[in-house]
């Protein structure tokens, strides 16, 4: 907040993607002085020279649709987290003697990646040095 006081225009350089179309309204939370005429989004594929001056060159305005999307995306992750981490820790409590059932976590995000750590331990314990 304390650096856009004295700003007057500001250029978003974030991920060309959604969440960096979020992550663009969140700064301008924190720049509210800035009038949105004033605002300008790069958008960029690789950090090049060339790349970098075509973003330049071609500035845009933040979607605000996109970054809605975004937020729509995080709040239905939670509830279906929330309802899907309640439904499968009753499911599972006392279906096996050792397993520890006092939550069992779900995410939409959680479940593959714990899916590549799981295929990586694999990969580990499978490896046989030449």
């Amino acid at each position: 907040r304390d650096e856009a006081k004295g700003c007057q225009s500001v250029v978003l350089w974030l991920d060309c993607d959604r969440e960096g179309e979020n992550i663009c309204f969140e700064v301008l939370e924190c720049a509210r002085n800035i009038p949105m005429n004033n605002v300008f989004r790069a958008k960029f594929s690789a950090i090049t020279a060339q790349d970098i001056q075509r973003a330049m060159n071609t500035l845009g305005k933040p979607n605000e649709n996109e970054a809605r999307a975004v937020d729509a995306r995080q709040e239905l992750d939670l509830k279906v987290g929330v309802a899907f981490t309640r439904f499968q820790t009753r499911y599972f409590q006392g279906k096996y003697g050792n397993l520890d059932s006092r939550l069992i976590s779900y995410g939409p995000c959680q479940t593959p990646t714990l899916g590549f750590c799981v295929q990586r331990h694999d990969q580990i314990n499978q490896f046989t040095p030449e």
